[in-house]
């Protein structure tokens, strides 16, 4: 069975997705990243005690050029998954990590007194919904974006080709894929989260899609299979 990726993903999780799944596992990259020309000194963020990562790009961008020992003493807060990984790849280790941004800002609002949470810093990208400020400033925390990535739209037409599933990531890459090609009730679509799945309700029946338990693509992989095995 073939399954488009909609970002690129390594050799290991391509043969897992082969001898594991059955799934002929074809990547194409539907964004680009960039980094920003963003400025955090070592004083501007030492006036933060908490600081909330919700993508890897995020984590890559703004640890790039930084001493990681100038978030010894923060309040680190991550997503699950790829956020998580690239956090611990630096040796920076979250103090609460949650599965989506609904339940990571209401476990943040959960944790404002025992973690004295007062001033969170966001890096963000171009595109990063706004949903956890909301959360934020409502609980009375003060809350500040930095903008570190920008994603840019790359449609890649894919139509003729036959695949059976799509993986999608994010919701900029279900608008990009939108832009090149058409939706089909024929198609399973997996989505790595709640957030992406609501952007697909724009363009499509979500009565044949499915919402991975964890922000992973394995775990995407695993939601697609128990999809087509029922099906």
């Amino acid at each position: 069975m073939m399954v488009l990726s909609t970002k690129q993903l390594n050799a290991n999780m391509i043969k897992r997705a082969k001898e594991a799944f059955g799934m002929d596992l074809v990547c194409k990259s539907f964004t680009k990243i960039k980094r920003t020309d963003f400025l955090c000194s070592p004083f501007t963020l030492e006036t933060y005690d908490s600081i909330a990562f919700t993508s890897a790009n995020a984590v890559h961008y703004f640890l790039e050029n930084m001493d990681h020992k100038l978030l010894a003493n923060k309040n680190i807060f991550a997503l699950q998954g790829a956020t998580r990984e690239a956090l611990l790849l630096k040796d920076i280790v979250p103090n609460i990590i949650a599965p989506n941004v609904d339940e990571l800002g209401k476990l943040i609002k959960w944790k404002k007194e025992e973690l004295n949470i007062q001033r969170m810093l966001h890096p963000i990208g171009n595109l990063t919904l706004p949903d956890l400020g909301y959360v934020v400033t409502g609980a009375g925390m003060t809350y500040q974006e930095l903008n570190v990535y920008h994603t840019e739209l790359n449609p890649v037409p894919v139509d003729a080709i036959p695949f059976k599933a799509i993986l999608f990531f994010s919701p900029s890459a279900i608008d990009s894929f939108s832009m090149a090609n058409r939706f089909s009730s024929e198609r399973v679509y997996a989505c790595i989260g709640n957030t992406t799945f609501t952007r697909l309700q724009y363009y499509t029946d979500t009565s044949n899609a499915v919402i991975a338990k964890n922000p992973t693509p394995e775990a995407m992989l695993m939601a697609l299979s128990k999809k087509m095995s029922n099906d």
